[in-house]
């Protein structure tokens, strides 16, 4: 029974305390609620995407061939066990009408990977039907004709029959580069397979069995893919020499049919030339023989004779005309046949000197926008394992604090308990009780509004961007259970803690109040002319600084590292945000990249570099080798990188800044070595001197020596001469793009650069870096919502942080300022006494909170950057400024609270507490 009338008083001290009581609440419910929230982000963005490639089949593999690909090619595939396999036809397409640059692929409604959305409209029936991409319904409206003028399609006029969306593409904005245009892809579009003219289909899609079930995101789906892309690899090394031995047959045959034609005709011209020699010799003959019976008759009869020969002249002359029609005929033909001969000749010629296919595989992130989003996952899930922490260890060591005091202030009735014959464990219940109650109000709240509200908010601020429309919330266990522990800790093993502190502790003891620190000297005092120029109150600030240190050190803490929170939040925001800008601005010193056709001559690149010196928007351009190339190392996933080759190793530093990656100073590029970027450097752990094995297009090794590593954020770069590339490689190298060099261009401006370019039949593709940071920076606000709940939930707490402290100071020192009330200090001054203490902590924690700040945002970069992408270290001087600003509002609204609160300490009844 009176166990019973004790724990009831636990809920009348949570009526008169109810401040405290919400404020534990409300700390350990935005600790939890973040903690959850954020961590349940990537795995629930994680879901929804596994649920989507599995809802829509997406391939986990896809083969493409520099010569096309064949049914040999899939029954080769097939051999792979629990394989399923299709093969379609896929090509970039410019609209020169509509200025897009489209991507077409084949539509067959018996296909099963790649499922199709269709959002309007009906599917293509018929071979002169088509689908297009919903971002363009506005250019190419339902109904309409559209042209596409290409010899790789059986007809050139299409009616446009709906709109899709297409798994390959899960990024609304992006669709990837392209080799037409300005680079980049503006939609896709799907037409009946039956419609197209290839003699080799372009892509083969591949999907296995044992990963149907497979989480896309574990380790077991990453491994098995490994082995089963490795599998591919095998086949497809065998498939190189087939596919080249099946050009050369198809060419031979082709060859030899156009050999015998040719041999053919040039056996009946060989034949018609003695016919018609012969011809014209009989018709000599009879020109002979009439000339002579002219002359003849013309010597007995005279003149009026040789009228009779006019219509025999005549036949003649147009049987003369006849045969030099005929001769020419036949020159004609046999000079059609030498340039056929010519022609074929060139033909076996190519032939014998026909390179081997090479045979590309790419992974399902290979996919425009892909990559991005599952990198948004892992940036996610990445800071979710520091930021959140961070902010749940600011609640707990406030919690502690709060749950330290309370257990404090009821000292005197422990004493009287334990005197009343009340065991321990009967006393310890009431605030067991009590830290259960707040635990639990704060854990349940904060893990239903975590799990389900905040993922929500981040997914919808995201569905602009994607075309996932199904996110699936789940409660994940693990994060829930570190939080409750983590709340449990906080609260209950505080409550432990001190209550195992006090109970030991004699009746009489804790019924006397605990005797007030000892004042003590300090520093200050002993330096004597700054210490008497100090007024009465400033001293006993400073001193009352000194004297409670705990409180000042705890106070400072928590402002530092709410203020660090909010400026970790805008520095996340603009180093996230700022990598495009720094690789494209500050690394890379060209506006623009023009690559080359594969087939071009020297003449061919010579005209291209007439037409960009002709431009008056460009300032310079420089030619160099260029391509892509592949890193392998068995455990490791496979890297991409760019080399770019220069001739004259002075020109690098025009249009590149080769930052040394451990310092600001800068390197050159030498003769004897390749400069390689961080992220290499890092994926394979070398360093200066070392060497690589890389692999080029034609999958051919190629090992480089390691000259120097130097900064890059966004993909990777290899700067080597052409010498060296020329010497390792033992090909001859020739420069097959231009970097360039601009002023400020509109897009108007680009556009027409690159469609003169495109003029020239030599220009593969134009890329503007302009494009480039639009990309990254479209990509990095996919982040800020994330970003945005960081900096104001971090406001919030630092809101509770300094309500919560400030009580506590107070509630601590209500008898001393009761007592100075008591002496005569009017209002303000009381409030002065305590407010001069937040101002210096307030400050003391804004500029120890930057430096918190800057420390979590480099720590949380580093954590988040992976070989392909990196962060710099940016934080806007106005997130110093907001996070200060915002710390001094709420330090502001706190005094005022204070200062009410002060008003109304009851002196006598302060001063009677311990009566």
């Amino acid at each position: 029974m009176k166990n019973n009338l004790y724990l009831r008083s636990t809920f009348r001290d949570i009526r008169s305390s109810l401040g405290r009581f919400i404020a534990i609440i409300l700390i350990i419910f935005m600790a939890v609620l973040l903690f959850v929230g954020i961590k349940s982000v990537g795995p629930d963005l994680e879901t929804s995407i596994q649920n989507y490639v599995v809802k829509n089949n997406v391939s986990d593999l896809q083969i493409v061939s520099t010569a096309g690909l064949t049914e040999n090619d899939l029954k080769a595939v097939e051999t792979i066990s629990g394989v399923e396999a299709e093969l379609g036809y896929s090509f970039p397409y410019a609209d020169e009408t509509h200025d897009r640059a489209l991507q077409l692929y084949s539509y067959d409604k018996k296909a099963i990977q790649n499922k199709l959305k269709l959002i309007k409209g009906r599917f293509p029936t018929k071979s002169t039907e088509i689908v297009l991409d919903i971002a363009l319904e506005k250019e190419y409206p339902l109904d309409s004709q559209m042209i596409i003028d290409s010899d790789r399609l059986m007809k050139n006029d299409f009616k446009v029959v709906g709109y899709v969306e297409s798994p390959i593409y899960v990024n609304k904005e992006e669709k990837g580069a392209t080799s037409i245009g300005n680079g980049t892809i503006d939609g896709y579009a799907y037409i009946n397979e039956v419609a197209f003219n290839h003699d080799a289909y372009s892509i083969l899609y591949l999907r296995f069995d044992d990963l149907l079930n497979e989480n896309i995101f574990s380790k077991k789906y990453s491994t098995t893919l490994m082995k089963r892309k490795e599998q591919v690899e095998k086949i497809v090394e065998t498939r190189k020499a087939e596919r080249k031995q099946e050009l050369v047959d198809q060419a031979t045959v082709e060859i030899n049919k156009n050999q015998t034609e040719l041999i053919q005709n040039q056996k009946k011209l060989d034949e018609g030339q003695p016919q018609l020699d012969f011809a014209k010799q009989q018709l000599e003959q009879e020109k002979n023989q009439l000339t002579t019976q002219k002359e003849q008759l013309i010597q007995m009869y005279g003149e009026t004779a040789a009228s009779n020969f006019a219509d025999g002249e005549v036949q003649i002359e147009q049987a003369e005309k006849n045969f030099e029609e005929q001769q020419e005929l036949l020159s004609k033909n046999q000079t059609k046949i030498l340039a056929g001969q010519l022609k074929i000749n060139e033909a076996k010629t190519e032939v014998a000197d026909l390179n081997t296919p090479n045979y590309f595989i790419t992974e399902r992130e290979a996919n425009p926008g892909f990559e991005e989003v599952t990198s948004l996952s892992t940036r996610i899930d990445a800071i979710g394992n520091i930021f959140p922490v961070f902010f749940f260890l600011i609640g707990a060591l406030i919690t502690f604090t709060t749950i330290t005091r309370m257990v404090e202030e009821d000292r005197k009735v422990i004493g009287s308990l334990k005197a009343l014959g009340y065991r321990n464990s009967e006393i310890s219940q009431k605030y067991l009780v009590y830290a259960l109650l707040t635990v639990s109000i704060g854990s349940v709240l904060g893990v239903i509004v975590g799990t389900k509200l905040l993922p929500p908010i981040v997914f919808k601020m995201l569905s602009s961007s994607y075309v996932f429309t199904a996110y699936l919330t789940n409660f994940w266990i693990g994060p829930i259970l570190i939080a409750i522990g983590g709340a449990l800790i906080a609260t209950v093993v505080a409550t432990i803690y001190i209550l195992i502190k006090d109970l030991r502790e004699k009746p009489m003891a804790l019924l006397m109040p605990k005797a007030p620190k000892p004042g003590k000297r300090i520093l200050l005092e002993y330096i004597t002319p700054l210490w008497t120029r100090l007024s009465f109150n400033q001293k006993v600030t400073y001193r009352n600084l000194f004297r409670y240190k705990a409180r000042m050190i705890l106070t400072i803490s928590g402002i530092a590292g709410c203020c660090g929170l909010m400026v970790a939040g805008f520095g996340l925001r603009d180093s996230i945000g700022g990598a495009a800008d720094v690789q494209f601005n500050q690394l890379n010193h060209f506006q623009a990249i023009v690559i080359v056709d594969n087939n071009a001559t020297v003449n061919d690149t010579e005209t291209v570099d007439i037409v960009l010196k002709n431009e008056q928007e460009i300032k310079s351009n420089y030619p160099v080798y260029t391509t892509q190339v592949k890193f392998k190392q068995e455990g490791l996933t496979d890297q991409a990188a760019t080399i770019y080759s220069f001739s004259d190793n002075n020109q690098v530093n025009k249009y590149f800044t080769l930052k040394k990656a451990n310092n600001d100073s800068l390197t050159k590029l030498g003769d004897n070595g390749a400069i390689i970027t961080t992220g290499l450097a890092k994926a394979y752990n070398v360093k200066v001197g070392d060497e690589l094995t890389m692999q080029n297009a034609d999958g051919t090794k190629l090992r480089i020596k390691v000259s120097g590593i130097v900064e890059n954020y966004l993909g990777n770069n290899i700067f080597v001469n052409q010498q060296y590339l020329e010497k390792i490689s033992g090909e001859r190298i020739r420069p097959n793009s231009f970097l360039v060099k601009t002023n400020n261009m509109t897009v108007e401006a680009q556009n027409r650069l690159s469609k003169k370019l495109q003029e020239t039949k030599q220009v593969r593709a134009t890329t503007f870096m302009s494009q480039q940071i639009e990309k990254q920076t479209y990509a990095s606000t996919n982040f800020q919502p994330v970003v945005l709940i960081f900096i104001v939930l971090s406001g919030t707490l630092a809101l509770v942080v300094l309500f919560n402290l400030t009580n506590i100071n107070v509630s601590e020192r209500e008898r001393e300022l009761a007592t100075i009330k008591v002496l005569g200090f009017f209002n303000m001054e009381v409030t002065m006494y305590i407010v001069r203490e937040t101002i210096i902590f307030t400050v003391l924690g804004i500029l120890l909170g930057f430096g918190v700040g800057k420390i979590l945002t480099w720590f949380i970069i580093t954590t988040a950057a992976s070989p392909m992408i990196s962060f710099p270290l940016l934080i806007p001087i106005s997130g110093y400024l907001f996070s200060a600003g915002l710390t001094i509002l709420f330090s502001l609204l706190v005094m005022f609270i204070t200062h009410r609160r002060l008003k109304k300490i009851d002196m006598i009844t302060a001063l009677k507490s311990n009566e």
